[in-house]
């Protein structure tokens, strides 16, 4: 009777049941077990991280809490496509997703596997303090903090950083943190942004990446209080979600350091100039560098304005995609080529579409023809991951639409 509610799907390496009542239903909370097929490219590049984090950061023996594991799939691909685990424990606050996972870690042969399964029913923030814990309960043994967290709600993550930060191990951890409330950090609900994530947002062109420095911003915060760092290693964004992987490190001193990276963006709405600066007030001018105009200057802030991504980690996941058998192989090869391009450039984007639309123009150039020009005149150019009809540059936008209009 059972096996008539439910269908089996394959991703990845595995297959896995979901109930029938959710197959093709728009994601909501209202389902028996929440599942997104739009989400598959975040378990890839969340198995690709945590190979990778194993391999950069020397992790042997890994533990692992996949703390909102709905059906289990992204436990199971875990197990079946990431090396070293030595423990996981699978979580999810439903009972019908409980039911699920135990239905899908026998349907993949997982019952009898070396790693050792623990699977709970709790809310996420009550796991992560019992686990928090020197002493197990249940068995009475140390209990070594956790390598791995990774947190994917249905909306934000902001109930469970706290507590997950307190979990995880000190010294190079790696948190995997999903955040879905996209309208509220690309900030078409500004006040709610601000309630939630103590930043003021800004609705913009760029607004994908100031919603993702608002999110790196929001951890750090967190994790500072508890007298930890983090080093973002990868940010992307993909649909409808923002994916974080950060490391974590012990170091007061290190950790005052990293404060630089904490900051402002300011935006002028008259002419579209757009420039970031530190935690240093007095720095601020209050008129646009580029027209300037007084009136209409706008901020988003406080957020990350360092770095999104390290360069090595990057790498390591291009070559293991390289490996994987994944059906987004090819795009997730595109999506971090682009990452790859736009580390090193400044903060915010340009939309080139829009831009030819407001100029009135025919067409849209070429972007490789727009990159070449602009890294001919001697600026940095790169695409980005954001928005794949966008361009990353320190040129200025009164120089890049004179470009635009030039190649028309």
């Amino acid at each position: 009777m059972l096996k008539k509610k439910l269908t089996l799907i394959k991703e990845g390496s595995s297959e896995f049941y979901i109930y029938n009542v959710d197959q093709g239903q728009i994601p909501s909370k209202s389902m028996n077990t929440f599942y997104n097929k739009k989400m598959e490219i975040n378990r890839d590049i969340s198995s690709l991280a945590i190979n990778a984090y194993t391999d950069l950061y020397e992790q042997q023996k890994l533990i692992i809490i996949d703390s909102m594991a709905a059906s289990g799939i992204s436990s199971i691909r875990m197990i079946k496509e990431c090396k070293n685990i030595k423990k996981i424990f699978i979580n999810d606050i439903n009972p019908e997703a409980i039911k699920l996972v135990k239905k899908n870690i026998k349907l993949n042969n997982l019952n009898k596997a070396p790693i050792k399964i623990i699977i709970t029913q709790k809310d996420a923030n009550l796991l992560f303090s019992e686990i928090a814990v020197t002493k197990n309960k249940i068995s009475n043994e140390i209990q070594k903090k956790p390598n791995v967290i990774s947190i994917d709600p249905f909306g934000t993550p902001n109930l469970y950083i706290d507590s997950a930060i307190k979990t995880i191990q000190k010294k190079k951890g790696l948190l995997c943190i999903t955040a879905t409330d996209t309208a509220v950090l690309f900030g078409v609900r500004p006040n709610v942004c601000i309630r939630k994530y103590f930043a003021k947002p800004l609705h913009t062109e760029y607004s994908k990446e100031i919603g993702s420095r608002i999110l790196i911003y929001f951890i750090s915060r967190i994790a500072n209080l508890n007298k930890i760092g983090i080093i973002p290693l990868l940010t992307f964004y993909s649909g409808h979600f923002i994916r974080i992987f950060c490391t974590t490190f012990k170091n007061q001193e290190k950790i005052t350091k990293y404060f630089k990276n904490i900051g402002y963006i300011i935006h002028c709405k008259d002419c579209g100039h757009r420039y970031s600066f530190g935690n240093n007030i007095l720095e601020v001018s209050n008129e646009c560098p580029l027209c300037k105009r007084k009136k209409n200057l706008d901020y988003a802030g406080p957020l990350w304005i360092g770095k999104l991504h390290k360069l090595n980690f990057i790498n390591k996941m291009v070559n293991l995609n390289k490996n994987s058998k994944f059906a987004n192989k090819k795009r997730i090869e595109k999506l971090l080529s682009f990452i790859k391009e736009e580390n090193s450039m400044p903060i915010s984007y340009y939309n080139l579409h829009k831009l030819s639309k407001n100029l009135g123009l025919k067409a849209v150039p070429k972007i490789e023809d727009i990159i070449k020009i602009i890294k001919k005149e001697g600026y940095q150019c790169s695409r980005t991951h954001f928005s794949y009809l966008s361009i990353k540059s320190d040129l200025d936008l009164s120089s890049l639409t004179k470009i635009l209009i030039d190649l028309e």
